[in-house]
């Protein structure tokens, strides 16, 4: 995947995407496999927004079915399942225990009911039957769980995903079924004529060079921005979404042998516990967004209230200045009924606009390839255009044709045999890059040390900066350390030029 601001003018697209995050790349990847001619722009790094700033799950929903969203769950359950299969190597299975306490918001009867629909909803597509647990077995998965008041839990399964490459993947995946994409290009104005658009005015912010994209339709996919873009193209009105924000905390390994789903005992609400690259990941809050350049500081009462929710149920508790990291993203979730944040729809809608301006609004991680394919039938109406989605079965770049955990054990054995790795690395380098693993080495053999650790404590490798820039297009420092890897997020010292 190369950056070429030419190809952007080289002739008319039939669709320009603006936005980068997982919506714009999966309609990118699905409008490219229908022999679409396709153009996608990002005025930042690619997943630089909401796309890198989730939980981290690919997950059906379980606490959807409290507002009675079975369709929603129904939906999220089976493309589960579809990325399980199609991107094995950044999507996998992820066992949950959901503890019991006397007294809580949700009775162990209520979960134990939401469960068992949560199976029947995945269908064939269900990882594994969720089960009671003893108090004995919930405190011996997660470790050292407050006892008191525990009457026992359940366990069941969803999935764990590093949503900044999984979005890199579709991309990397829909540019090589033609699609063209840049990261760091912005969309400045729109070409109309009649009223229409038919093109849309970038400039490439490494340049400053100022290109016109023409193109048959376009696509407002920018997340929490897509209200900016609707401006920009001249609408007028009420906002369309709602944004709210997600804070998380990163934290050393805590010994949790699964993820817990636990209640914050200040307010209810459902927050997660997640084991997630060696390290622990605790999330999220769920407030309305602040409009402003600080909406996504994370803020001290923001911690506290997660420090708060984690000490409640763990004995051996976490303190403030042992947090390694923060991060906070924008849920772009559509305008509804005043209320709590946490009741908005996380549904998704099309908005068309009279000047020919296509919106994606809202939306959930899980569910982007049945969104994809939403959008782009809605666009092939428009443009009558034929054909149909090819994505269901499609396996993304870097997934290994071989059984994963037969792929895994068996190229991690080979790498830390032929190169100069130890084991963690070489099991790092094959999660990363799958199938692609030794592309990857190839060109970390032509870098300077590139066998060597980023940082002593952590798996990561300074040559794999350079498949990074030259295969992933990542330009800087940010981009390397934050999303095509994720060491920055808890190692902040590293965030400094790469070496390769």
């Amino acid at each position: 995947m190369k950056r070429r601001i030419e190809a952007f003018t080289e002739g008319s697209f039939d669709l320009c995407i603006i936005g980068g995050g997982i919506t714009g790349a999966g309609a990118a990847l699905d409008a490219a496999t229908r022999g679409w001619r396709v153009a996608l722009i990002e005025r930042g790094d690619f997943a630089s927004g909401t796309s890198s700033a989730s939980s981290k799950l690919i997950h059906g929903g379980l606490r959807y079915l409290e507002y009675g969203h079975l369709r929603l769950v129904h939906e999220a359950l089976i493309e589960r399942g579809r990325l399980l299969r199609n991107a094995p190597h950044l999507v996998q299975p992820l066992p949950f225990v959901l503890p019991f306490y006397q007294g809580q918001r949700v009775a162990p009867w209520k979960w134990r009911l939401g469960l068992t629909l949560y199976d029947l909803l995945a269908g064939r597509e269900n990882i594994a039957r969720s089960r009671r647990l003893s108090i004995r077995r919930v405190q011996s998965v997660a470790p050292p769980i407050r006892s008191h008041d525990l009457r026992g839990g359940a366990l069941f399964y969803d999935a764990l995903m590093d949503d900044a490459r999984l979005c890199l993947a579709v991309l990397r995946t829909a540019s090589r079924h033609g699609a063209i994409v840049a990261n760091y290009v912005e969309a400045v104005g729109f070409e109309k004529h009649q009223g229409t658009i038919i093109g849309v005015w970038a400039e490439d912010r490494l340049t400053g060079q100022r290109i016109l994209i023409r193109c048959r339709a376009v696509l407002n996919a920018a997340g929490p921005g897509v209200d900016a873009v609707c401006r920009l193209a001249g609408e007028v009105g009420e906002p369309r979404l709602q944004p709210t924000k997600g804070v998380h905390l990163i934290a050393p390994a805590r010994g949790h042998r699964a993820a817990c789903l636990l209640l914050h005992p200040r307010d209810g609400r459902v927050f997660f516990v997640i084991p997630w690259y060696g390290k622990t990941l605790i999330g999220t809050t769920d407030t309305f967004a602040e409009p402003g350049p600080a909406v996504l500081q994370v803020l001290p009462d923001e911690v506290a209230y997660l420090l708060e929710g984690y000490n409640a149920y763990f004995e051996e508790t976490l303190r403030s200045d042992e947090v390694m990291g923060t991060f906070a993203g924008l849920r772009p979730l559509i305008r509804a009924r005043p209320g709590e944040p946490s009741s908005l729809s996380r549904e998704f809608c099309i908005h068309e606009a009279a000047g020919g301006l296509v919106t994606a609004l809202g939306g959930k991680y899980t569910t982007f390839r049945a969104i994809a394919e939403a959008i782009v039938d809605r666009l092939a109406a428009i443009l009558g255009e034929s054909g149909h989605c090819r994505t269901v079965g499609l396996r993304l770049v870097g997934a290994p044709k071989a059984p994963w955990a037969e792929f895994l054990a068996e190229k991690t054995a080979a790498i830390a045999k032929g190169f100069p790795v130890d084991t963690d690395s070489a099991a790092h380098l094959v999660r990363r890059y799958g199938e692609e693993v030794d592309a990857v080495l190839a060109k970390m053999c032509d870098v300077p040390d590139g066998f060597a650790r980023v940082h002593p404590e952590e798996p990561d490798l300074i040559g794999e900066q350079r498949w990074q820039r030259d295969e992933e297009m990542a330009i800087q420092p940010a981009d390397f350390f934050l999303r095509r890897s994720r060491i920055g997020m808890w190692r902040r010292d590293v965030l400094s030029e790469p070496e390769a």
